[in-house]
């Protein structure tokens, strides 16, 4: 169809007209004053000013341009989650430094690594920022720049993951990925800003994150109310950088606090590095007095969701700290209060140090004492506590049984780039052994509990002055002294630090202390270093400091962290740092819990059964009292092959190596005690009178599906895999030949003549336990030897394997042996004899 010239003209009239009143209507959204883009939107006024729309719940930013280009740090944690999500209430997630800077109509959120530093004196800090790349988190259109204030639309911001990865991290070495739960597909559509708390120095915004999956393969815990929809609630906190005078402290290794690590660029040193040990900006009021009060003191509020009955205890534990700080001149450096019932103010709040509880239903913690620090210098800005109540209780916290055969138990935590504390699950293990302690041997339970929740938050609290742990302090006391109050008086290890079991007294002896109720030695040396008043000449500081670091060898200021530790097999080489250990002769002490447990199995059948009741007790009390057992098992295990550390600088103790292989006696004491208490064909035959009494509590259809009866060949089988893989590991059995050349007289060739005699008994006493240890060691020998496979042991550990499999092949079976032991040797030379024709 034609249209006339008239047509025509009245369309190009009115097609202009309308675009004329677009672009007015535009002018009008552009030319629109920051004072009108907030009106009628509820205020957040603080370091950064929220206004929300009160109908569509949208929210603009307000900052000033003087904020621009300014370093500010940002602090992730877990408001609430669940587990499956990699979350719990509580988690510190992130801290990094972030800066808003402008690019043209933009607002561009920037985080850079600070670690790198460069002396500004020289020509080469000019390529400061060669190879290091900056991370441009979002990138968001200003809506209005006007008399120094920049306004712009933050809910896709928050509303995403550009801030933090909220939802877990792939893990490319995870065997079990698809096992796992996923959370799917954040939803923007569902997940929403549901608090802000401004304040003049920071602004913290809540998120509740709405995970979907439409077809989850897995349906996780029962924790997920429904496993297509997961809800995940995330504080975002931005606070301004301290303006003060605090001056950092730098760490040395010879004692265990949290870092920040820096790298000096342009320094010749051997060791480049600048770390900051994370502390709060504790200072005298009189600097002149030997004992002063602080300025501003460490301030914590005990939750008021906290247990009255237990709110004494918590605040003396705390407080317990005191001591340490007086001996460092300062007096009164903690202060502890209870948060009104009528606060105003949230436990999350950083503004407050909150000794907060949760109970969870699949705990991942007892205790968990986390600290946010000025990533620039270590200074502590605030810090948490969570307490799990679970720890209280006799709950079985672990999915599997060890009865039921299962190899270990482990807890999952989210990763939180932070190393984890499970000291509250180790401690409520240990409370269920104290209290399976027949009357006459024990402490009341509220004793026990007293002083096992009095070492939980001491160990806590701990970590919120920036300690980490210190796995090397159980050597304090010998395996008898450890066990005389008058001596101890409590303090059982040097710190409270330390993974220490219940120091239960052994058969025929005198009960002492049970849990640390005091700072020890170490600790006290450790705040003396980290809070201690700096002398102002910077020459006389550091030798200050020299002078509280030369005490590093003394027996009782023994040092060595989760870097040490010896609780994976393989893994690190001085057995003293280690979980679960006690006393300066483990295996010694080791071997006493052993015996104690033999006799408490005995004691289980009348004690854990009552009237009216199923048999839940007696099996939990059985898996409790069979973990200990193995505990202490793996921790005799790490004395052979093992290597004293130590890490005095030069010109120190010149006595003391920085390597020293264990002696002989004690590698050999250890063997001897695996032997009986392992490796024996009557290992834990206390045991046998509970099997058929080991029934679970039956729970609806729980139990579909699983055979529910006891599996003592595989629980006992996992035990000796346990220690086999720390004696056969090959990092294990390559030092036992390393140190040979610098000390170690416990040669390869003796250990596995001394390893096979000790499961390979006498035919005659040797049973169904025994067999079935036998078969998992000739395969594990088989393996070694690389018969078959690659083995990734050194020629030296293949060469003795294959002569212990040759050892055995010429064993005889002793003369009238049963069916059961023939038809076992038959196997045992098939196994043999197969890997010898490969």
């Amino acid at each position: 169809m034609k249209l006339t010239t008239l047509t025509l003209a009245l369309s190009l009239a009115l097609a202009t007209s309308g675009h004329t009143l677009a672009a007015d209507k535009k002018d009008d959204k552009k030319s629109k004053t920051i004072a009108e883009l907030i009106k009628n939107k509820t205020e957040f006024a603080g370091i950064f000013s929220l206004y929300q729309d009160e109908k569509t719940g949208d929210h603009l930013m307000v900052i000033n341009e003087s904020q621009l280009d300014t370093p500010f740090v940002y602090f992730a944690h877990t408001v609430d989650g669940v587990t499956d999500a990699g979350h719990f209430r509580g988690a510190y997630r992130e801290t990094k430094l972030i800066e808003f800077r402008k690019y043209f109509d933009r607002i561009d959120i920037i985080s850079k690594t600070p670690r790198y530093q460069f002396d500004e004196n020289s020509a080469i800090a000019k390529a400061a920022d060669a190879n290091i790349s900056e991370a441009v988190l979002a990138s968001i259109k200003i809506e209005k720049q006007e008399e120094g204030k920049i306004a712009f639309n933050v809910d896709k911001l928050f509303l995403s993951e550009a801030l933090h990865k909220v939802s877990p991290w792939p893990n490319p070495n995870d065997k079990n990925a698809k096992k796992r739960f996923k959370v799917g597909k954040l939803s923007d559509k569902k997940s929403r800003i549901i608090k802000q708390r401004p304040y003049a120095n920071n602004l913290d915004v809540v998120v509740d994150y709405v995970f979907e999956n439409a077809n989850p393969s897995v349906r996780g815990s029962s924790a997920v109310s429904d496993p297509r929809n997961v809800s995940v609630k995330v504080q975002h906190s931005f606070v301004a950088l301290p303006d003060n005078n605090y001056q950092p402290r730098i760490d040395d290794a010879r004692i265990g606090y949290f870092t920040n690590q820096f790298d000096q660029m342009t320094s010749p040193d051997w060791a480049p590095y600048k770390d900051v040990i994370k502390r709060w900006d504790l200072q005298k009021k009189d600097p002149s007095a030997a004992l002063s009060e602080p300025v501003k003191p460490i301030t914590w509020w005990i939750e008021n969701t906290t247990p009255v009955e237990w709110r004494d205890t918590i605040a003396k534990a705390t407080l317990a700290w005191n001591t340490s700080f007086e001996k460092a001149g300062i007096k009164n450096a903690i202060v502890v209060k209870i948060q009104p019932d009528d606060a105003d103010w949230d436990a999350g709040d950083i503004n407050y140090n909150v000794l907060r509880w949760t109970s969870s239903p699949k705990p991942p913690f007892g205790g968990y004492g986390p600290a946010l620090a000025n990533p620039l210098t270590g200074e502590i800005l605030g810090s948490d506590i969570m307490l799990e109540f679970v720890f209280m209780k006799n709950r079985w916290i672990y999915d599997t049984l060890f009865t039921q055969g299962t190899m270990n138990h482990s807890n999952e935590h989210a990763n939180t780039g932070e190393l984890n504390c499970s000291l509250g699950h180790e401690i409520q293990q240990n409370m269920m052994l104290a209290n399976s302690l027949s009357t006459g041997a024990s402490i009341e339970d509220k004793e026990i509990l007293r002083q096992g929740l009095t070492q939980l938050v001491l160990h806590e609290v701990g970590h919120t002055l920036g300690l980490n742990h210190n796995m090397k302090s159980s050597i304090l006391w010998n395996e008898k002294d450890v066990h005389d109050k008058t001596k101890t008086q409590g303090i059982v290890t040097g710190s409270v630090m330390d993974y220490a079991p219940a120091n239960i007294a052994p058969i025929g002896m005198t009960q002492g202390d049970i849990f640390q109720t005091k700072p020890g030695p170490y600790d006290d040396w450790a705040i003396e270093f980290g809070y201690s008043q700096a002398k102002p000449d910077n020459t006389a500081e550091q030798q200050r400091l020299e002078a509280i670091l030369a005490r590093s060898t003394e027996h009782k200021l023994a040092f060595g962290n989760d870097a040490d530790d010896m609780r994976a097999p393989g893994r690190h080489i001085d057995p003293r740092v280690m979980i679960g250990d006690m006393s300066s002769n483990p295996a010694a002490y080791g071997a006493d819990r052993m015996a104690l447990i033999n006799k408490l199995f005995t004691e289980l059948k009348d004690k854990a059964r009552i009237e009216g009741e199923s048999h839940q007790q007696l099996l939990i009390s059985a898996n409790s009292l069979f973990g200990q057992y193995r505990t202490q098992a793996n921790v005799i295990s790490r004395q052979i092959g093992g290597v004293y550390v130590e890490r005095a600088v030069v010109g120190g103790n010149e006595a003391v190596a920085p390597y020293t292989p264990v002696p002989l006696e004690r590698q050999q004491q250890a063997m001897q005690i695996l032997a009986k208490n392992v490796f024996a064909p009557d290992v834990l035959t206390s045991m046998k009178p509970l099997y058929s009494y080991m029934q679970q509590q039956r729970r609806g259809f729980n139990h579909y599906g699983k055979n529910e009866d006891p599996k003592p060949h595989k629980m006992i089988l996992g035990m000796q895999k346990s220690v086999l893989s720390q004696l056969l590991h090959p990092a294990v059995m390559q030092r036992i030949s390393d140190t040979a050349l610098y000390g170690n007289q416990y040669s390869l060739s003796q250990f596995m003549e001394e390893l096979t005699a000790s499961i390979f008994v006498d035919s005659k006493r040797a049973n169904s336990i025994s067999h079935n240890l036998q078969i998992e060691y000739v395969n594990q020998l088989i393996a070694i030897a690389g018969l078959g496979k690659t083995s990734k042991h050194d020629n030296l550990a293949k060469t003795a394997a294959l002569y212990q499999l040759t050892q055995i092949a010429d064993l005889s079976t002793a003369w009238g042996a049963d069916t059961a032991t023939k038809a076992h040797k038959k196997y045992i030379d098939r196994l043999i004899s197969k890997a010898l024709e490969a």
